[in-house]
């Protein structure tokens, strides 16, 4: 099973077997990722920041690792794309019945491997196809060489600053899973990813695809691929991008390059997938792979290979509506067929248009950004009031208010009564204007509906300090962690909080550490970033 979206967080949960043909509000919510971070001053770099507030509450997951293991429902009918489905980041539902992808050849799994390959690689695939068994000896230039490039297992990172910042003793009292703590297999890895222990995943994963032949040394040495070792390879760059690892990341994801090579497709293999086309990577891998030179910083290389990526989808779209199959091969497929393959690749091309509105974000290209958006608005069941909330807030961050409001007012007529969006969006324009007291009044209204949104609470913060009233900022985010620390200990809060502490006093050291007390006793990792700002 795939996941959604640009943003990394996307990659913890999702159903795309149910999810991927019509899951619009979910992309825009990840656009709007981008668009909500705005900062109130944005020549003071280390100044609290308004953080990510959508309208919609994330619905609790049954299982949010489902996505790592390309779980699908083989047989089951889809519902009805008529309906929007509004979970949102970290994300989303799972049906009570799910079945680990397998090779059953079903039309579901067609549907869902299908995939263009370039023309060198058709004719190798032409050529293993035309072979006599076992003759074709394939150039190795044209293979996927991957292997594990960290010399040694990740540590646990919080321990390490609990015991430099705290003391050994403190740091001996601290328990979490490791890699050697479960089991080592998929069941194994979904704890240690549930537990959020990241970089013991990124372990298992090694030891798992050593199996493969793939681990420790094993990179630029020829391997066969299968579904379960893509979806470890997909899982394990995924996760380290998760804990900010990006240059491993991009050195250990650099052989798979755009997933074109021959042995990523199941033609390649004729005596272990006989009869089976299309690729063995997940088309979540390829969304990752194009969006990992963003967390990298080059955005402008993200974009190429998201426009790469929508190309070869509208390609596929093309030959859907002229009754071919995705690949452009003439055999019949039945009408419903035809409209559920339209419906999954028009989900997908939607998925890749909203990353390429972040990167034309991340690069200032607004203007691409607002008309991708636009026609997004114009799309069949498109959920409008969203797109057009992102819309406002992103008139906001380039500063034109009078555009954010028009969008605003839009979005509230086309959504009836008004929502916690809404109230958002009206706190947002408020904040535009410099008008921290009816931010802060929108933002606790906001609150009220749902209280345990700490997103909510750290803007409250943020305008609060804005006015002037320090402790009172500090107090509600202490206030937030207070009442959920499993969600309350989040990146952006505790950044935030750290400044407010630095700006309170030169003492603001010792209620850090009281915060890393904290995460070291409800979280099993956190990013660097934390970490370094709590005992920097």
């Amino acid at each position: 099973m795939e996941n959604h979206g640009p943003s990394l967080d996307q990659y913890f949960g999702s159903n795309d077997s149910e999810i991927e043909k019509n899951d619009f509000t979910k992309e825009v919510c990840q656009t709007s990722d981008k668009i909500n971070n705005l900062k109130l001053d944005e020549g003071a770099e280390s100044e609290p920041e308004v953080c990510r507030i959508f309208a919609e509450v994330p619905v609790e997951r049954k299982d949010p690792t489902a996505a790592f293991f390309d779980l699908i429902g083989t047989d089951r009918k889809k519902p009805s794309t008529s309906g929007i489905i509004t979970d949102l980041e970290l994300h989303t539902r799972i049906d009570d019945t799910i079945i680990p992808r397998v090779t059953s050849g079903s039309e579901t799994d067609r549907r869902r491997d299908a995939w263009i390959p370039s023309e060198r690689t058709r004719q190798v695939l032409i050529a293993v196809a035309t072979a006599a068994p076992g003759t074709y000896v394939p150039d190795l230039n044209t293979l996927t060489l991957p292997g594990i490039l960290l010399e040694e297992e990740l540590g646990d990172a919080i321990g390490e600053a609990v015991s430099l910042c705290l003391g050994e003793a403190e740091a001996a009292q601290r328990r979490t899973l490791g890699a050697n703590d479960v089991t080592q297999d998929e069941a194994g890895l979904r704890e240690l990813v549930q537990m959020g222990a990241y970089r013991a995943a990124i372990n298992l994963t090694g030891k798992l695809l050593s199996i493969y032949g793939q681990g420790r040394g094993r990179a630029g040495h020829p391997t066969k691929h299968s579904p379960h070792s893509l979806q470890l390879w997909f899982t394990r760059i995924a996760l380290l991008v998760k804990s900010k690892a990006f240059n491993i990341a991009q050195a250990e994801a650099e052989p798979f390059g755009q997933l074109d090579k021959p042995d990523v497709f199941y033609q390649f293999y004729p005596d272990m997938y006989s009869g089976r086309s299309g690729s063995i990577a997940s088309f979540s891998f390829r969304l990752l792979l194009a969006e990992l030179p963003l967390h990298c910083g080059k955005p402008k290389e993200s974009l190429t290979k998201l426009f790469s990526l929508l190309a070869t989808i509208q390609k596929m779209l093309s030959n859907l509506r002229k009754k071919f199959c995705e690949d452009g091969n003439p055999m019949e497929i039945s009408e419903e067929d035809q409209m559920d393959s339209i419906r999954l690749w028009s989900g997908r091309e939607t998925r890749v248009i909203h990353s390429v509105i972040n990167c034309a974000i991340a690069i200032k290209d607004y203007e691409l950004a607002m008309e991708l958006l636009g026609q997004l608005c114009q799309r069949e069941g498109a959920p409008k009031h969203t797109l057009l909330s992102a819309l406002g807030r992103l008139h906001l961050q380039i500063g034109d208010i009078a555009g954010a409001e028009v969008c605003f007012n839009e979005a509230s007529q086309i959504g009836g009564p008004m929502g916690v969006r809404d109230i958002v969006d009206k706190g947002l324009l408020a904040i535009a204007q410099n008008n921290f007291d009816e931010a802060y009044t929108c933002f606790q209204q906001a609150s009220n509906f749902e209280p345990s949104n700490v997103m909510i609470l750290n803007n409250m913060g943020v305008c609060l300090l804005y006015g002037g009233r320090l402790k009172e900022a500090i107090a509600v985010l202490e206030s937030a962690i207070a009442s959920n620390h499993m969600q309350g200990l989040h990146e952006s809060l505790i950044l935030n909080l750290c400044t407010l502490y630095d700006m309170e006093s030169s003492k603001g050291i010792m209620k850090k550490f009281a915060l890393l007390r904290k995460i070291s006793k409800y979280h099993a990792d956190a990013p660097t970033t934390i970490l370094e700002k709590l005992y920097g």
